[in-house]
């Protein structure tokens, strides 16, 4: 048992460390990326996706699931409602590790529809996916 007097240098010790060392923030988002571009689409063409999952944070996180959606592209007349993705990369439900590039994943493909044939701009275009942990 620590004698009473003590308890104020225990006090004073603690809030020192905190001050110097910090108060650890709360975890924020797992960051999504996908490795690799993808272009050159034409009408009919799939393209496997993957990437990792960076985790910023001091402490492992847990992902459940991956979802994507082509947002744009790299030609203003050939637009997002073009595109699918398909596949079911992963009903994750894992820890990632602190650090970068902790966790991989693929089992997305997205693919530029047939109906993208009749417009020119959707002739070797360029997707931009956006990619969403929940």
């Amino acid at each position: 048992m620590i004698p009473l007097r003590w308890w104020g240098a225990v006090w004073f010790i603690g809030v020192l460390a905190l001050l110097v060392l910090g108060v650890p923030s709360p975890p924020g988002p797992l960051e999504v990326r996908q490795t690799g571009v993808v272009r050159d689409l034409l009408p009919g063409d799939v393209r496997e996706l993957r990437g990792v999952i960076d985790n910023p944070n001091w402490l492992p996180m847990t992902t459940v699931r991956l979802e994507a959606q082509v947002t744009g592209t790299s030609e203003p007349g050939c637009g997002p409602e073009y595109f699918a993705i398909e596949g079911s990369p992963l009903a994750l439900e894992r820890a990632v590790d602190p650090g970068r590039a902790n966790a991989e994943w693929s089992g997305l493909h997205v693919s530029l529809l047939p109906e993208a044939a009749s417009v020119d701009a959707c002739q070797g275009v360029e997707a931009t996916i956006d990619y969403t942990l929940r």
